[in-house]
């Protein structure tokens, strides 16, 4: 039915159609990601236009604020070296945490059916539990 692109990798089902690409995958996450926070009851959650800047979303709750890159992947997530260090600059510059979040088809995390959204320090990358964060002021490390 799919034929060999859906037997390649389930994600691909997705690329079938010749109008969705890997941005729009992409920003789509970035939705999910953005949903997932305010129905966990972050205050406010706010999406960057086009997705051009460091951070994706910017999403407080009580006295905490992260800064978030949300990276949407098949595989492994690639994170480039002046991304990092553009949101790690304006976190700090916002006194907020610079986030990754990840949204891969494996992982633990949060499971949206085939993908898992996970959320990461960047300074050191432990994983960081977004609902803890509600009750904490925002700097909660989920158990090895």
């Amino acid at each position: 039915m799919f034929g060999n692109s859906y037997k390649e990798s389930p994600h691909r089902l997705f690329l079938l159609d010749s109008k969705y690409s890997w941005s729009k995958f992409g920003r789509e996450a970035e939705y999910v990601v953005a949903l997932y926070l305010k129905s966990m009851g972050w205050e406010d959650v706010r999406m960057s236009r086009g997705s051009r800047g460091p951070a994706d979303i910017v999403a407080t709750c009580r006295n905490a604020k992260w800064f978030i890159q949300v990276k949407a992947s098949g595989g492994i997530p690639r994170l480039k070296g002046y991304e990092v260090k553009r949101l790690m600059e304006l976190a700090k510059s916002k006194n907020g945490l610079p986030v990754v979040s990840t949204y891969q088809p494996f992982g633990s995390g949060f499971n949206t059916g085939n993908y898992s959204i996970l959320f990461y320090l960047l300074d050191g990358w432990q994983a960081l539990d977004p609902m803890e964060a509600l009750g904490s002021g925002g700097r909660i490390f989920l158990p090895p």
